[in-house]
């Protein structure tokens, strides 16, 4: 039994309640092996006005988000979640409509403002108090759990003394069952320093050329609304995008949404990058979806291919001198990726 079915039987409410399920579903990162990545804005909004059901008022919309983004690790929370997000994933995760999704539009003094669905609590004659309860305790507890875990992630990450250290890190942050936020992170540390040293001739003319250093640019958080670009390659443009499947129906779409501009992917899978490449390239004509000339079209769009094979051999080859470098990047990408510097 895990910690939501725990505190529901607590407060006297069934696993099979509604909401209870759906807080299951949206937990499952508290485990620190688990690959889920961690979604705070539709838990905050259901928590906020879970809290108002218990206080027994109606707060404002405005209000709401002030005390979301109060919240650990919440300052950078937007509005959607109270708007139509939570609304959206709870029908389709718990297949239901109407009154029984989470938030309901209401006023107070005429200004916009939200409400928990009491049918919704009240569904299957559980008592409405007792699981708006269970919300907001639920909340709370995966606060505790994620604060505890990311103080031991950053505790491992300070306790590195030596390249053999800091390999087995990356060891970790490449096992499969990995948070999938830590394993951008050590992407991305890794491909900087790959790319570190490098250096690009550049200019308006052959006469003016300019020796330019490469630099890797992390461009936001793992759930940022970033088109789905990761990192960027400077000076020439080139972008990244870090992954875990294989499905070329993916790769495809990703060429779509940026009008079939060239990327480059980190791959999570423990394979060659040919072999990746042909995989893809294989279970795209397989599918007969697209045309031979599409494929080939999509297939030229992939500029570069990094496997774990890859990330490793970079890891493995890291210089004595790199080590405390890393060590920072490391600290301050994880502060940042977790909203520790908000």
């Amino acid at each position: 039994m895990g910690f939501v079915e725990e505190i529901a039987a607590e407060q006297g409410v069934p696993t099979s309640n509604l909401l209870v399920q759906y807080l299951v579903r949206k937990t499952r990162a508290a485990d620190r092996g688990s690959k889920a990545r961690r979604s705070l804005g539709n838990l905050y909004a259901l928590y906020v006005v879970a809290e108002d059901y218990i206080d027994g008022k109606t707060s404002r919309f405005t209000d709401l988000l002030a005390r979301m983004r109060a919240l650990p690790f919440g300052s950078k929370l937007q509005n959607h979640p109270l708007d139509n997000r939570l609304n959206d994933e709870f029908s389709r995760q718990m297949g239901v409509d109407g009154d029984l999704l989470p938030v309901r539009a209401t006023t107070v003094g005429g200004l916009k403002a939200r409400a928990i669905s009491e049918d919704l609590l009240s569904h299957d004659g559980t008592n409405p108090k007792a699981v708006a309860q269970v919300i907001v305790d639920v909340v709370n507890a995966y606060i505790d759990l994620i604060t505890a875990n990311q103080s031991s992630a950053l505790e491992e990450i300070q306790a590195i003394e030596t390249l053999e250290d800091l390999g087995e890190f990356f060891d970790g942050a490449f096992a499969p069952n990995a948070d999938a936020r830590l394993f951008e992170i050590a992407s991305y540390v890794l491909l900087a320093e790959h790319y570190r040293g490098q250096t690009i001739l550049i200019g308006s003319s052959p006469d003016k050329l300019e020796r330019k250093p490469l630099a890797l640019f992390r461009t936001g958080r793992t759930n940022a609304n970033d088109g789905g670009i990761d990192f960027v390659l400077q000076p020439l443009g080139r972008f990244f995008q870090v992954t875990e499947t294989l499905d070329f129906r993916k790769y495809f779409l990703d060429f779509e949404k940026v009008n079939r501009y060239p990327i480059s992917f980190v791959i999570k899978v423990d394979a060659d990058k040919e072999d990746v490449k042909a995989r893809i390239r294989r279970d795209a004509e397989r599918s007969e979806q697209y045309s031979e000339e599409t494929i080939s079209l999509y297939m030229g769009l992939f500029e570069e291919i990094f496997t774990l094979k890859d990330l490793q051999r970079v890891a493995e080859n890291l210089p004595a001198t790199a080590l405390e470098r890393v060590k920072e990047e490391l600290t301050l990408q994880f502060q940042l990726e977790y909203g520790l510097l908000d």
